[in-house]
């Protein structure tokens, strides 16, 4: 039961500390506050080792509202096991994808400056780096598929998230008119 409670605790921190890096769309059970967030790479590498998916998935929308966190994702790629390795090059590569698709509501959004985040991990995974993002986003979620042995909908889960945060700051832009 402690592990459950350690868990839940690092979940809350780990959202609080989102919501001081403009991702506010995750809820909090706690009033957990956070004075500062962790180093880029540590945040990295702690989202995606989560327990909770929609946390792990939460690494998407960090590196569409922090662009700039680009630089820290091989750092911390390199510090994890295999498996959260893996997860963290498909939702950094989805995080790159999304951000082609969806340039100009992100630019409008965003209040940290605006950086193209570059493709670091597609030739690794072996994903196509010809047709539209959609099409690159379709095989990518094929790919996460395969490689996971999950048949989940990952453009799905990944889209998803960008929804959600652009969604968050469309409502959040209206509220402080």
């Amino acid at each position: 039961m402690s592990a459950v409670i350690a868990n839940y605790a690092a979940e809350e921190q780990l959202v609080a500390e989102l919501e001081l890096l403009g991702v506010r769309y995750l809820s909090r059970q706690t009033a957990v506050e956070a004075m500062q967030v962790r180093p880029a790479e540590k945040l990295l590498a702690d989202l995606v080792q989560q327990p909770s998916a929609r946390v792990r998935a939460a690494v998407i929308a960090v590196l569409l509202a922090q662009p700039q966190y680009a630089t820290a994702a091989l750092a911390a790629a390199r510090a994890l096991a295999p498996e959260p390795r893996l997860t963290l090059k498909l939702f950094y590569t989805a995080a790159r994808l999304l951000q082609q698709i969806y340039t100009d509501p992100l630019q409008a959004g965003l209040s940290a400056p605006w950086h193209w985040l570059p493709d670091l991990f597609s030739a690794e995974l072996g994903l196509s780096d010809s047709g539209t993002a959609h099409e690159q986003l379709t095989q990518l979620g094929k790919l996460h598929q395969r490689l996971t042995q999950r048949q989940v909908n990952w453009v799905g889960t990944y889209t998803d998230v960008a929804r959600r945060l652009l969604r968050q700051w469309e409502l959040e832009a209206i509220w402080n008119r």
